[in-house]
């Protein structure tokens, strides 16, 4: 009889794929936002590491107690109701798509390497906007299409973050990096908050490790050793590259870099390495944008499909494509488009970045709290193990609000103003689910 673990992942292939599904096209505009923080900033890493990795670790314990499709917006759900779910299922939608308008951000920027007129933010919203609804064209013809450059796109991505860095380190300049620890001009406490929520862009998705865990040789133990270790790696390429950067491109320049990737290499090889790397980083970015829209169509038609979303955002073409939900949201960043605009490509990015940080956020802080209901409720809070996931669901939480509260006055106002739009959307939750025969009233 055949094994039935044979076909599944062992510990080193997970590693692998929990790694590179952290690593993301979006890390390209990250150094020039570091950058304008100074190496302070690496102390915000730190934080983002630690509090990153208690949250996976947290999520695949919750997972394992209790397996659910929707991840940690079914375990906000379970724990809080159906409005705690609708408002996070809301969120995380909002974090999807506002955060491929930061990656279509980067990818533009990295064209005005080429082109410098797009450093004038109404042409890079214009091609922005080009690209966006040309790629949405693209979608519309199914999954297989948008994902067949995928693989490229991402050797792409690796190439240009690997190399600058590794290989980067043989041109850093320490006279360069410490050129200015803190530069935002306020405390090093307030300029480490700024970083973390910053850092965190580069690790949304950390979530999806729970997925994996029906397909993994002995879970158990596999599936948070591969967490931890792969967020170790994506975290020390984020780092090394950042560092990196910070001590070849003068404070001066990578504060106002449309793409600090590009002008790293021209620092270590010349002008035909900034070329190459940002010709890498433009792939890298616009390549992946189809299967991302893909992606972040998926969430809102399982909603519509189970009453929570509107009926069109399930609604597909004849390549199983939900193009309504697609347009819908294309309308939708278009908007956010013309909203962010800046001067200044990074500024934009920044802007885009924290708005989608904020959003994921909400998820993340009912999902961490949902672990210790959910073990109170399995009748696990008398294990020996209870209180180190308590302590590892406190350290989580207290990084969650340390990262919101680094997002800045502006991004906690339009999130908190979001969290009350969601109170009167879910009466529509509720009228489907009238439709349904399903209570509505907790006494009813």
């Amino acid at each position: 009889m055949k094994d039935i673990d044979s076909n599944k992942m062992g510990l080193f292939a997970l590693i692998l794929v929990t790694a590179s599904n952290m690593m993301g096209s979006g890390v390209f505009l990250l150094p020039t936002n570091m950058g304008k923080i100074g190496p302070v900033s690496v102390w915000g890493w730190a934080a983002t590491i630690i509090g990153c990795a208690c949250l996976a670790l947290v999520f695949v314990k919750t997972n394992f107690l209790n397996p659910k499709v929707g991840g940690i917006v079914a375990f906000a759900n379970d724990a809080f109701g159906d409005f705690v779910g609708f408002q996070t299922g809301l969120c995380y939608w909002f974090m999807s798509w506002i955060g491929n308008v930061g990656v279509l951000v980067a990818g533009v920027a990295y064209l005005s390497y080429f082109f410098p007129i797009l450093k004038d933010p109404t042409y890079s919203a214009i091609l922005c906007i080009v690209f966006l609804w040309g790629f949405i064209a693209l979608a519309s013809l199914g999954a297989k299409v948008a994902g067949s450059t995928q693989s490229f796109t991402a050797i792409c991505m690796l190439i240009v973050v690997l190399g600058v860095g590794i290989f980067g380190w043989f041109w850093f300049r320490p006279e360069v990096y410490g050129e200015v620890y803190n530069a935002t001009g306020d405390s090093d406490g307030s300029a480490i908050m700024s970083a973390a929520s910053i850092a965190l862009w580069g690790f949304l998705g950390i979530e999806g490790a729970v997925v994996a865990c029906g397909q993994v040789k002995n879970p158990e133990r596999n599936v948070p050793i591969a967490t931890v270790v792969g967020l170790l790696i994506a975290a020390t390429c984020y780092v090394s590259s950042c560092v990196v950067i910070m001590g070849l491109v003068p404070h001066n320049l990578l504060a106002n870099s449309p793409a600090p990737f590009a002008d790293a290499a021209k620092y270590m090889l010349g002008d035909w390495a900034g070329n190459i790397v940002s010709a890498l980083s433009v792939i890298a970015c616009l390549g992946t944008m189809c299967g991302w829209l893909i992606l972040q169509s998926e969430g809102p038609r399982a909603a519509a499909n189970a009453g929570i979303f509107p009926k069109f955002f399930g609604e597909t073409n004849k390549n199983d494509v939900p193009m309504k939900s697609l347009v819908f949201t294309g309308i939708l960043m278009t908007i956010v488009f013309f909203m962010t605009m800046s001067p200044n490509a990074s500024e934009q990015f920044k802007i885009l970045i924290l708005m989608s940080v904020y959003a994921c956020l909400i998820p993340y802080i009912y999902a961490v709290i949902a672990l210790p209901i959910t073990m109170i409720a399995k009748g696990k809070s008398k294990s020996k193990s209870f209180y180190g996931y308590l302590f590892l669901t406190a350290v989580a939480f207290i990084y969650c609000l340390f990262a919101m509260l680094g997002s800045g006055t502006d991004t906690l106002f339009w999130g908190c103003l979001l969290l009350q739009i969601t109170i009167p959307l879910y009466s529509y939750v509720a009228k489907r689910k009238k439709e349904r025969g399903e209570v509505i009233l907790l006494n009813q």
